[in-house]
């Protein structure tokens, strides 16, 4: 699972910095300043969750057993395709239905971040 996050991560990594791209040379004249705005924090969202799930991966390749990690993969991933992807597609095409999934996204976002606190928190007893 954890090569499968590595690949995740750099591919979200990849659309981040396109779409950072994209959003600063193209949608800039297109967009409302609004939904330029709402788009240019989807790609940095996108690309610190992206960064945070290649960890782990990382953490995963060493240690596959780590459930806590794969738990905060699944949710990262889930998080960035809602959270990102539904923001992305709201500001680009100007359907608020698409923003919908963000709160989900963004849950999931969360409970990823808690999943890494827990891990990290249930290895202090553990460390010498």
């Amino acid at each position: 699972m954890g090569n499968w996050f590595i690949g995740c991560g750099g591919l979200f990594g990849a659309v981040g910095v396109v779409s950072g791209a994209i959003g600063s040379h193209i949608l800039k004249t297109r967009l409302s300043s609004v939904e330029l705005e709402i788009f240019s924090n989807a790609v940095i969202y996108l690309l610190v969750h992206s960064a945070v799930l290649l960890v782990c991966g990382v953490v995963l390749a060493g240690n596959n057993n780590n459930r806590w990690f794969k738990y905060a993969g699944i949710l990262m991933v889930v998080g960035i395709l809602l959270f990102c992807g539904g923001l992305m597609l709201r500001s680009v095409t100007g359907i608020p239905a698409y923003g919908t999934t963000a709160p989900i996204g963004g849950g999931a976002l969360i409970l990823a971040w808690l999943a890494i606190a827990v891990a990290g928190f249930a290895k202090l007893g553990q460390s010498r």
